[in-house]
């Protein structure tokens, strides 16, 4: 009775509680936290549903899962099962991590983003969001430094959510040559000069003479002149970050100091004045803030993210189990990702996203990791066996789980699929659960 009791208390707390805007700053007490502060006051964080929900929350923190992006995602949260989805990358000064999203869930659903990033050997949470049931879901970050970042997405307890997600990087800046791409550069950060008595304090944009340099950001202008090596130079003031844009080589300046811009306005003309002069034109630009920085990460784009498929719910309802011989579980979905382990033919796997052709997959022990779609399948057959004594059947694979049926000798079971020293098995009664080998 009691613990109905508190059942029903949480349920209330999950219909009443936490919501809010669908997107929110970090504030002092992370809405995460805040959640958490709920369970405590109502008395809930020692229940058992509770103490899974807050280890699935930890568990992020050491598990192996290591992406390259982008990626995109759709995946699944139970509500009998808490749980939490993270992604590990790298972010470099320069980029933005772009966050795109949806969520499908009852009305009162919510669900808990946080980006941490790893410094003075923790993860320390930078930005928080918060997403409802049925909304877009738009994050943006932007790195001042390279970091390695983890992104942690959890939803309330006792809901179903479905989700898609999309992650990004973006540079910072737009490339300040119009109409120019990555293969425009042509000459990079730190390469020799004058017989290596310099370095090239910047990166080399060609283009036709007379192509528009633009604003790469909105700022001040804060002089315009002529030097012996870059020509007709302009000098440009990001007062949100703090840097300084340097344009060279130009063949026409158009504006004037102390004049504020806008994002893509025009501040002259490509050309090759100074020592360009033997050079096809080209803008010079470079990046200073207490000393030169590399201004690729800020304007080089990547690849996107294709959209998220819809994911078949179907799986729900079955158990999966893997078909290789013996398949490698990788930390990301692509073959060049770290293998973590390697599952023998007939692991039992639980499907809980997909991404491409791969499937995010959770195992009995709790680890995740990707596998190929094409080598799952669903464990609805497999070889008979005969008990040959008395056994618990168990909730789980593991020793301690709750027993759910007991077998006598002789009794005939279905072998569906394997995990360590459990089999996933069928009475003949339907009835499915683990047995000790």
């Amino acid at each position: 009775m009691k613990l109905l009791h508190s059942l029903i208390v949480l349920l209330a707390l999950v219909l009443v509680g936490c919501n809010g805007s669908i997107k929110q700053a970090l504030t002092s007490i992370p809405p995460y936290e805040q959640y958490i502060r709920s369970l405590e006051k109502a008395g809930l964080d020692q229940t058992p549903m509770a103490q899974r929900w807050l280890a699935a929350g930890q568990r992020v923190f050491t598990d192996s899962v290591q992406i390259r992006l982008p990626l995109s995602e759709a995946g699944y949260f139970a509500a009998a099962t808490p749980d939490a989805r993270s992604y590990r990358f790298d972010g470099r000064e320069g980029q933005v991590l772009t966050v795109d999203g949806a969520l499908t869930a009852e009305p009162t659903t919510t669900l808990y983003l946080d980006l941490f990033v790893w410094q003075n050997n923790r993860w320390d949470r930078q930005a928080s969001e918060v997403v409802q049931a049925d909304s877009s879901l738009q994050f943006n970050y932007e790195f001042r430094q390279d970091q390695h970042c983890l992104l942690r997405l959890q939803p309330q307890l006792l809901t179903d959510v479905y989700y898609t997600l999309s992650l990004n990087l973006t540079p910072v800046l737009i490339n300040p040559v119009s109409g120019a791409s990555n293969r425009s550069i042509g000459s990079f950060y730190g390469a020799d000069r004058d017989g290596g008595q310099r370095s090239h304090e910047g990166v080399d944009i060609f283009a036709a003479r007379g192509t528009p340099v633009v604003a790469p950001t909105s700022g001040v202008v804060s002089r315009v002149g002529t030097n012996r090596l870059g020509g007709k130079v302009i000098w440009m003031q990001d007062i949100k970050r703090g840097h300084t844009y340097y344009f060279a080589h130009l063949d026409s300046q158009l504006v004037a100091s102390g004049r504020r811009v806008a994002q893509g306005d025009t501040l002259g003309l490509v050309g090759n004045t100074g020592n360009a002069r033997s050079t096809p034109p080209h803008l010079h630009f470079g990046i200073y803030q207490r000393g030169s920085k590399d201004p690729i990460n800020y304007i080089r784009t990547l690849e996107a993210a294709v959209e998220a498929s819809p994911l078949d719910t179907s799986y729900q309802a079955q158990a999966y189990k893997i078909t290789a011989t013996q398949l490698n579980l990788r930390s990301g979905p692509g073959t060049a990702e770290a293998v973590l382990d390697q599952l023998p033919r007939d692991t039992f796997v639980q499907i809980i996203a997909q991404a491409g052709d791969w499937y995010r997959i959770s195992l009995p022990d709790q680890r995740q990791g990707f596998v190929p779609k094409r080598y799952v399948s669903a464990a609805t057959s497999g070889q008979p066996l005969q008990v040959a004594a008395p056994s618990l059947l168990r909730s789980q694979a593991t020793p301690q789980a709750v027993p759910v049926r007991e077998l006598e000798e002789n009794s005939s079971v279905e072998v569906l699929a394997h995990f360590g020293e459990f089999a996933f098995v069928r009475t003949a009664q339907g009835v499915v659960g683990w047995l000790a080998r």
